[in-house]
């Protein structure tokens, strides 16, 4: 029996893909690319290309969690439900010194409230949440604008041993960076808005779930007990460290892509994203 893995999970897609008859290109086992259902603007395509942590045209990769991002999202963008819309936006560095910017998987503007995402497709069902780095449970490291929380912080990361599935490690530092990008660090565009900081994955669906032989059934069936208990958490622990601090103007959501496909049900392009992603039968 093939162990539950990325390459299991990105061969099964492909065999869907092959049988709906959605043109992809073999780039190599197991990489292989499909086009984005909307026409990306030269500025999104330079970001996606060149953004940090992208390899050349990741995005279009069957399996990748930002291509699903960007197909969900251009949707909306079509239909006019949000404005501003960027990928990958680099809106500061957790820490004070070194490190990468959080590259948040999408930014967006709807009804003048601010949305930032983070977005997950089939890692949850093979990997795990990340083991925390030392510098960010070291207060010296922290930058300026949260002197005066800095132990609120160093508790929230220790946190992350509690996660065994969900991204909270990740999330977490997202959360820094926003909080540095909300006060005052220089260079932001921050201008009072409200701000939402979304953890938006994919639920496997009982039609993905048949595609699997039984034991990795029966071990997915687990995992995503486990992960609506971990995003349950998630979400109680980030929102009530965000009241605590006396974060204003600020809230964490734990969402899934499953739950949001109402709003791009009008889109002409619904039934190939449903198709794509959700391995529906969908004319």
């Amino acid at each position: 029996m093939a162990k539950v893995s990325m390459k299991l999970f990105t061969d099964l897609l492909y065999d869907e893909y092959k049988h709906k008859n959605i043109a992809t290109t073999v780039k190599n086992n197991p990489v292989y690319h499909v086009a984005p259902l909307v026409k990306l603007t030269k500025e999104q395509n330079y970001i996606l290309t060149e953004g940090d942590g992208q390899t050349e045209d990741q995005y279009k990769q069957i399996n990748s969690s930002t291509g699903l991002a960007v197909n969900y999202y251009k949707l909306l963008e079509e239909l006019g439900a949000i404005t501003d819309l960027v990928f990958e936006n680099k809106i500061a560095k957790p820490l004070k010194k070194g490190g990468r910017f959080a590259n948040l998987d999408v930014s967006y503007n709807r009804d003048g409230i601010l949305y930032f995402v983070e977005s997950k497709f089939l890692e949850p069902y093979y990997s795990g949440n990340e083991t925390i780095k030392g510098s960010y449970i070291d207060v010296s490291k922290y930058p300026i604008e949260v002197e005066d929380n800095k132990e609120e912080w160093r508790k929230l990361f220790l946190q992350s041993t509690e996660f065994v599935y969900y991204n909270f490690s990740q999330l977490c530092r997202h959360l820094l960076a926003l909080y540095r990008y909300t006060h005052g660090i220089k260079g932001s565009l921050y201008n009072g808005e409200k701000v939402v900081l979304q953890s938006v994955t994919w639920e496997m669906t009982e039609r993905f779930m048949d595609k699997l032989e039984e034991q990795n059934r029966i071990e997915m069936n687990e995992r995503i007990v486990h992960l609506k208990n971990e995003a349950n958490k998630c979400q109680k622990i980030i929102n009530s460290f965000i009241e605590k601090i006396g974060w204003k103007n600020m809230a964490f959501q734990t969402l899934h892509y499953n739950d949001m496909l109402g709003d791009i049900k009008l889109s002409k392009h619904y039934v190939e994203f449903c198709n794509r992603y959700f391995l529906t039968e969908l004319q």
